[in-house]
């Protein structure tokens, strides 16, 4: 379904197998992502189109009365529970999406906003470039990636046995687990600090040894990173965290 509306559209998309899991695709370009999942079978998509900034008038050259278009375009998609967002790369869109509590997301945006996901129970991929990731009450696993912006997430249950990853660039990761949660931890922080009340293990660094030719002719290469690596609860799958400009805060609940 494409969608060619002014201001503000909604539309409700229902699943091919309304009784099981989902999955939700998007990348847009400008605007943020609102997902909330809910007691629902079908993806209710509503489409905002922020107002652009008022500029100073300009006389043109034909001396008329200038028509600006106000309207915006993006599209829905769903086949066998995939349900595909896209919209124009120009001017600023802002998603709120409702989705069933059991679905997927990968999703993404570049600029002028933000990605916030809560109550939703699956894998979870969000990227951003310029803007935060918020991420509330997730039951699941969750791969979490932006530029320049916070993110900050509390799972309340993980799956087992399933690998995460959470990085910035410039800004903190402020993340909760399960107090119970097993996993081994890689956590790198170069001009922050890193917090935590869980009772983590370290284990002793290890120079990182790379066979090859180097530029000095030889065949090793040996490079020691500032990770700290160690296991909580007894370990389990790897969660790395990973920021330049920041802290990296470790709760438990």
């Amino acid at each position: 379904m494409v969608v060619n509306s002014s201001a503000q559209e909604k539309v409700s998309i229902p699943l091919s197998k309304p009784n099981s899991s989902g999955l939700l695709k998007m990348g847009i370009v400008r605007g943020s992502i609102t997902i909330t999942g809910y007691q629902g079978k079908e993806v209710v998509v509503v489409g905002t189109k922020r107002a652009a900034r008022k500029r100073k008038e300009k006389k043109n050259k034909y001396g008329l009365k200038k028509i600006s278009n106000k309207s915006m375009e993006f599209s829905v998609e769903e086949y066998e529970n995939t349900v595909r967002v896209e919209s124009t790369p120009f001017g600023t869109i802002d998603f709120e999406i409702k989705v069933p509590v059991n679905f997927s997301l990968k999703v993404s945006t570049v600029n002028n906003g933000f990605i916030e996901v809560t109550n939703v129970k699956g894998a979870i991929e969000v990227s951003n470039v310029n803007g935060k990731i918020t991420l509330k009450d997730i039951t699941g696993s969750v791969s979490a990636d932006t530029v320049n912006g916070n993110i900050v997430a509390n799972l309340l249950k993980v799956t087992p046995n399933t690998p995460m990853a959470f990085s910035s660039l410039n800004g903190k990761l402020d993340v909760t687990f399960p107090k119970t949660m097993k996993a081994n931890l890689k956590l790198k922080s170069d001009r922050g600090e890193i917090f935590t009340d869980f009772d983590l293990i370290s284990k002793p660094k290890k120079a990182k040894i790379t066979k090859g030719k180097t530029s000095k002719g030889g065949v090793y290469k040996v490079k020691v990173e500032n990770w700290i690596i160690g296991s909580i609860n007894g370990g389990g799958p790897e969660i790395s965290f990973k920021t330049f400009n920041g802290d990296i805060i470790l709760r438990s609940k």
